[in-house]
């Protein structure tokens, strides 16, 4: 893994972790924006 490519994954990672703290729905289940952004972050790991 290149280092833009690991920074394009932590910055995913810290996006989609920030977005299952603040949201709610996330707190029960995933919501389909989290579902998206652990796919963007598994592509970017790539």
């Amino acid at each position: 893994m290149t280092t833009k490519t690991a920074a394009a994954a932590e910055a995913a990672y810290k996006i989609w972790l920030g977005h299952t703290v603040q949201c709610a729905a996330c707190r029960s289940i995933p919501c389909v924006t989290a579902i998206r952004l652990g796919r963007a972050w598994r592509e970017a790991r790539r």
